[in-house]
């Protein structure tokens, strides 16, 4: 069976290894699918499914890191977070910046760290008081709002134009971002005291959750196999170029940096910076 195994596309492993219980896929390359299938099949010799081609997508990354949220419709989902290299520090206070801590990462390796960085934060906010969950609230704005505009205008006209039904994939991937800009705003212009800021801010997590989850299994891991490695790398230096433009002090930002400003403004110096980089 191994050497059927050898033959399976990235797909089919993928989506065996998902049968198999294996989440953490999306972002793996090929060797590494085939690795972890002949490692899934020599633990659980004698149970495994003869039916090894499945072909189905899978959610997330990390085998360690699946957790339930709830949904739309009301049902719970496993959901994993991929790590196809990005290298993160819980709790270590520098949210915004850890995913650009090696050259070598590509822009999906940048949006997974992302992805988990955001989570914590939203973890520490509703957990914080007083000037702690303050800072940690400043920290997600800004990195939600670097997040999107590198998604917005580095990877999502690539995936439009890539992913099978590429166009129809980004628009409801670009309706959700512009309804949690919203929500952003909303908490923002609230501020963390408001009797009504934790619970929006629950909805805003389960609505940027399910948003990423949507972007890891539709988007991040396609991109992954089917676009060169030296062009997503690319496009995290542009990313990580971006981020330190937007990061200089500015007049129109407060003194102590522009996490502090309003969504749109930050949105605004992230974008001006990104076209920057990127000229």
């Amino acid at each position: 069976m191994a050497g059927d195994i050898d033959t399976m596309t990235v797909n089919q492993l993928r989506g065996w290894l998902k049968d198999h219980g294996v989440t953490g896929t999306s972002g793996m390359r090929k060797e590494d699918l085939v690795k972890a299938a002949v490692k899934t099949m020599r633990s659980d010799q004698g149970t495994a499914s003869p039916n090894i081609a499945t072909g189905k997508k899978s959610t997330g990354a990390t085998t360690s890191s699946a957790a339930t949220h709830k949904t739309a419709g009301g049902t719970g989902k496993k959901t994993a977070h991929a790590t196809a290299g990005p290298r993160t520090e819980a709790g270590s206070g520098r949210a915004a910046e850890t995913a650009w801590e090696s050259g070598n990462d590509d822009v999906i390796d940048l949006l997974l760290a992302h992805h988990e960085q955001i989570k914590q934060l939203f973890g520490q906010i509703a957990r914080a008081q007083g000037e702690q969950k303050q800072a940690a609230w400043q920290q997600l704005k800004h990195l939600l709002v670097l997040h999107e505009s590198i998604e917005q205008q580095l990877v999502h006209p690539l995936a439009a134009r890539r992913v099978p039904d590429g166009e129809d994939v980004i628009e409801s991937r670009l309706q959700e971002e512009q309804q949690a800009t919203e929500d952003l705003s909303r908490l923002y212009e609230m501020g963390v005291d408001h009797p009504q800021f934790d619970d929006g801010l629950i909805e805003l997590r389960d609505a940027v959750v399910e948003h990423a989850e949507l972007e890891e299994d539709e988007e991040f891991g396609y991109l992954r196999e089917n676009v060169p490695t030296e062009q997503l790398i690319g496009l995290a230096a542009a990313a990580r170029a971006a981020e330190r433009i937007a990061n200089r002090p500015h007049a129109d930002m407060p003194a102590s940096g522009p996490q502090n400003g309003s969504p749109a403004a930050i949105a605004d110096r992230v974008r001006d910076a990104l076209r920057d980089a990127v000229k």
